[in-house]
């Protein structure tokens, strides 16, 4: 026999809200760190490292933002995907409520 597959709306709900708080999270550190790798670029002009530092700052930013948008997709598709689930159980059960006519 096959294993049952459940779907919990409201696990998928907590699901999403877990993505999404760590997309908000992830917000302010990034910005931290890039703005300082950016920053101790232009601080040490002349150095070595200064090129470097420039290229971790902008080089970055781009997939933390990829990052962030994908969590905050991510928890968008995990809540409509409850929010489907739920409707459709609810569609079952009315349905099966429902008089069933003479056959």
């Amino acid at each position: 026999m096959a294993d049952d597959v459940a779907i919990s709306p409201s696990e998928l709900d907590t699901s999403a809200n877990v993505a999404a708080v760590l997309a908000e999270e992830l917000t302010e550190p990034s910005r931290t760190a890039l703005t300082a790798a950016t920053t101790a670029s232009g601080q040490l002009a002349g150095w070595s490292v200064a090129s470097g530092l420039g290229l971790l700052g902008s080089g970055w930013a781009g997939p933390l933002g990829t990052l962030r948008q994908r969590l905050t997709d991510t928890a968008a598709n995990l809540h409509a995907n409850a929010a489907a689930h739920l409707h459709n159980e609810q569609a079952v059960a009315g349905a099966w409520s429902a008089a069933q006519g003479a056959k």
